[in-house]
This record gives structure tokens, C-alpha cells and sequence, in this order.
């Protein structure tokens, strides 16, 4: 099954590369001159939300999430009723009462010929609602008459229904209710109205992915999958799209550090995050603040697969997670485009004391960009140019004091890589621009 799923996954994957426009896709070598965004798709990040209203219990801060996952693999957790059948606390249930051998008489009455007796069964077995789901849950695998097999599975669904429907308005007024998932939920995403309401939606859409909060690391790597699969089916086959609720149960799972990502997963979420949910989470006034929170716990997992992917996001989203996880690129990529927009990440949310961490780059000619037409030049741009532009922002110094073009710089990214490079025949004033930033920009060791 898992091998079906992966499969699954891969060809959805592939479907991705031929369907989504170039429009969703991130503008990796050039952020300042991305193409126009296509419907539901992130482009421009709006600016967060500026209070976090109506709010019972705070969200946790990024760095505190996986510890949750971690304590609740090491508790053992409690067995839980099916839904169900589970006794939803707060909720009253109907209020008819019945002996099991009732029951069992009125379940065997779904497959009279008459139809009154059939339906007065089915009246009397709502009536009775959770109390009678065992017989009709067994009815609906076991008995021997096919009309009682699937007349005892339509009301069981019934009951179900109406139970999870009480429960859920219990839920959405405040009341301490039963649900699966919650009690971790709670202790990440916080609580208020509007977080109930969104959970809610995650409890319905994503069963699995709601239980798995509260198993095992397993658990959620199953839940993790499906859950892609199930989100990827419905934006490319079903042409469904995203919600607050997808983006929000693949966040919760991916901040268990412990559960593993494959480079594929990692690309669903991708795909999954640059879509329109992503910019209502970031302005809705109760939702930015621990979408934030999950973002950060996400980005800064230690086994990205795609960093300069992840910058990106992180630079797009203005977290401040972003200077960490450039950090830790420049020690572990060797990849120069990837190492260019680390450097632009450290230019927007480092200070002073990251200059050493870029200065060693300064001497390295590896192209950090194609060759490109800038300005009325063709631009040569090397890692060395990249080092060069986030030492002089870092500095608060101008470009131009060190023959680099002022028109580089850019809102979210710092500077333009693209731009900040030299005209390919004058190497001689790129090196002139090294030795002056060296002797007045980088500390002496």
C-alpha cells in the first residue's frame, strides 16, 4: 500500500511539472522580476495581520513545537472510542432508551417487506442514536440479509452523523468536547473562536491527519502522506481549491522533526503552500500569528531537501527564521545559486556580526547566476559580487561606494543577484571593490 502511495505520489508530482504554469512557480534566480501570479497562487506576500484578536489560549513559538510531538510519542496515548460511538462531552445524545434485545429486534425489522415497519425500525433506532451503533455496525458486516446489511450501515452513518454534528456545535461554543486531535492541536495553535472553526474544517477533511496528532511519529508520516495525496488529487484532478485547513493539517505533521520528508513530500508542500491559502493565513488577524509559528518550525527542520526552495518561501513570508536557516545553508549547500540567496537572506534579517560568515566568500569565482543583460550590460554575477552586496547592506553602507550597482537592491531579498555582479571584460573593478571591501568592511581576524 505504502508502495502504491508513493507511486501515487511521484506521478502526482510529475502531473505538477506539466500542469502548474510557470506563474506558481518561484521566481528562484530572479525574486525582484517574477512573472504575474495565476489564480490562487502566492506572488506577493501581504504584510501580517497586526494583532492576533479574540484569542482564549496563545499559540506555541516556533521552537517549542517539535518538543510537543516528542513528549507525545514518549506518553503513551490514550485509547480512544470510535467517533461514533465516542460519548461527546457536553453533547446531549437522544434521550430514547432501549434493551440490547430491542435493539437487535428493531435492526432485524430494517428487512421486512412493509415499508411502515421499516421505517418505524429506523425511527425508533435514531431515537435510541449511539446507544444502538454496535448492533448496527455489526448488522451492517455480519447479518445475513443483505437489506438489513445495508439499511443498518445507512442509519448507523445517520447516528454518526448527528452525533458528530452535535458534537462539532458543542465544539464551536467553547464547550471542553471530545475531539480527535484536539488536545494537541490546542496546545500548538492555541485557542479562540477562529481556531475552532479551523480546526473543525481539519477534523472533517483530514480524519487521519487530526488522530495522528496525538500517535505516533509513524503515525504521522502515514497521515502525512495521505494527506498530500488527498490534497494533490483534489488541485489536479478534482480542480478543488487549496484551503486554510489543507495548509494548516501538512504543517502540523511536518513540525514532528523527528518524521521524515521526503524530497517529493517536501515538493508537495511546496506546490501546497504557494497557493492562495497561504496569503489568507498570513493577513487573517487570529490565523497569522501560529501559521507564522508553523512556518517557522517547518523551515528550520534539519533535513530540507531543496533549500534554496525553502529560502525563498521563508524570504517571501518574512520570518525571522529565515537568517537561521540561511546560516545553516552556507555551512551544508555547495550549490552556488543556493549559496547567493542564503547571503540575500542574511542581508535582510542578519546585522554586523554576520559578516564573517559571508566574508569567506569573497575570493570564490563560482558564477551565482547565468549571465545576464542588466542595466544595458551583460552582468557577470559570482559568489564573490553576492559576499560583496550582503557585507555592504549588513555594513549600512551604499552599493554604489563599492562599484556595485544601486539598483540591485530589492524590498524582500536584499539585492537582485542577477544585478549585482560586473560587466564580464572588467574583472579589474570587481577586484578593486573586493579589496576595498575587505580593508574597510571586514573585521581583522
Amino acid at each position: 500500500m505504502i508502495l502504491l502511495e508513493q507511486r501515487w505520489l511521484a506521478c502526482t508530482m510529475l502531473l505538477c511539472a506539466v500542469i502548474v504554469p510557470a506563474s506558481q512557480v518561484p521566481a528562484q534566480d530572479t525574486p525582484a522580476q517574477a512573472p504575474a501570479p495565476a489564480p490562487d497562487t502566492v506572488a506577493d506576500i501581504p504584510e501580517p495581520a497586526s494583532v492576533s484578536a479574540a484569542l482564549t489560549q496563545p499559540h506555541l513559538a516556533s521552537d517549542k513545537i517539535a518538543d510537543v510531538f516528542r513528549a507525545q510519542t514518549q506518553t503513551p496515548a490514550v485509547a480512544q472510542q470510535p467517533r461514533s460511538e465516542a460519548a461527546p462531552d457536553g453533547v446531549p445524545s437522544a434521550g430514547a432508551k432501549a434493551t440490547p434485545d430491542e435493539i437487535s429486534q428493531w435492526v432485524d425489522q430494517l428487512g421486512r417487506a412493509e415499508f411502515a415497519a421499516r421505517e418505524q425500525a429506523t425511527a425508533k433506532l435514531r431515537a435510541v442514536g449511539k446507544q444502538a451503533m454496535p448492533v448496527l455496525q455489526k448488522a451492517a458486516q455480519e447479518h445475513a440479509d443483505l437489506e438489513v446489511r445495508m439499511r443498518a450501515g445507512t442509519v448507523a452513518d445517520g447516528i454518526a452523523g448527528n452525533e458528530t454534528a452535535g458534537r462539532v456545535d458543542a465544539f464551536l461554543a467553547g464547550k471542553d468536547v471530545s475531539m480527535e486531535g484536539w488536545n494537541v492541536a490546542r496546545k500548538i495553535l492555541g485557542d479562540g473562536i477562529r481556531v475552532r472553526e479551523l480546526y473543525v474544517e481539519i477534523f472533517l477533511r483530514h480524519e487521519a491527519a487530526a488522530a495522528a496528532l496525538e500517535g505516533s511519529t509513524k503515525q504521522r508520516a502515514e497521515a502525512f502522506r495521505a494527506t498530500i495525496i488527498d490534497i494533490q488529487r483534489g488541485m489536479f484532478v478534482e480542480h478543488r481549491l487549496t484551503t486554510e485547513a489543507d495548509v494548516i493539517a501538512l504543517l502540523l505533521l511536518a513540525n514532528d522533526q523527528d518524521m521524515p520528508i521526503s524530497r517529493v513530500e517536501e515538493g508537495a508542500l511546496f506546490t501546497t503552500m504557494r497557493r492562495e491559502a497561504t496569503s489568507r493565513l498570513l493577513i487573517d488577524a487570529q490565523l497569522s500569528g501560529l501559521f507564522r509559528a508553523l512556518l517557522g518550525g517547518w523551515v528550520t527542520r534539519s533535513d530540507v531537501s531543496n533549500r534554496q526552495d525553502m529560502l525563498w518561501f521563508a524570504i517571501n513570508c518574512n520570518l525571522d527564521q529565515s537568517l537561521q536557516l540561511a546560516l545553516e545553508t552556507l555551512q551544508k549547500s555547495t550549490d552556488p545559486p543556493t549559496l547567493a540567496m542564503a547571503m540575500q537572506a542574511i542581508s535582510r534579517f542578519g546585522d554586523k556580526s554576520n559578516i564573517s560568515d559571508v566574508a569567506q566568500y569573497l575570493d570564490d569565482e563560482r558564477a551565482a547566476s547565468e549571465v545576464q543583460y542588466f542595466g544595458g550590460n551583460v552582468i557577470e554575477p559570482q559568489l564573490r559580487d553576492a559576499a560583496m552586496a550582503a557585507i555592504v547592506l549588513l555594513s549600512d553602507r551604499q552599493l554604489a561606494d563599492y562599484h556595485l550597482d544601486p539598483n540591485a537592491i530589492h524590498a524582500n531579498f536584499g539585492f537582485i543577484v542577477q544585478a549585482i555582479g560586473f560587466p564580464a571584460e572588467n574583472n579589474e573593478l570587481r577586484l578593486e571593490a573586493i579589496e576595498k571591501v575587505k580593508r574597510e568592511l571586514v573585521p581583522a581576524k
